[in-house]
């Protein structure tokens, strides 16, 4: 995965190098992406101050955290996928239970 100044997020495969997926929804420039240890879901942090939580496998948007006031500069997914976590240049920490 890569995160953009183009406002989305690639998804390679990782043995021949080639696009496989692009994800668009953010309203600005995206600076961070984790992925969950299960590889079903990935989620992006933005200068737009939201966190987004997508199915990797369709590629579409699940959910949008809000709460930041600004840029969400990394984010962090927990290892069975129901905690997810967020810095930001508001100089927070946010932590969301995602239930789905």
């Amino acid at each position: 995965m890569s995160a953009s100044y183009d406002k989305t997020i690639k998804v390679w495969d990782l043995d021949t190098g080639v696009e496989k997926r692009t994800l668009e929804g953010h309203t600005s420039s995206v600076n961070s992406v984790a992925i969950s240890p299960d590889g079903l879901t990935i989620v992006s942090g933005s200068d737009d101050t939201t966190v987004k939580v997508w199915d990797l496998a369709t590629g579409k948007e699940k959910i949008t955290l809000e709460g930041n006031t600004s840029s969400v500069w990394s984010v962090a997914i927990s290892p069975d996928g129901s905690t997810i976590a967020s810095g930001s240049r508001d100089n927070t920490i946010k932590v969301w239970q995602v239930i789905e």
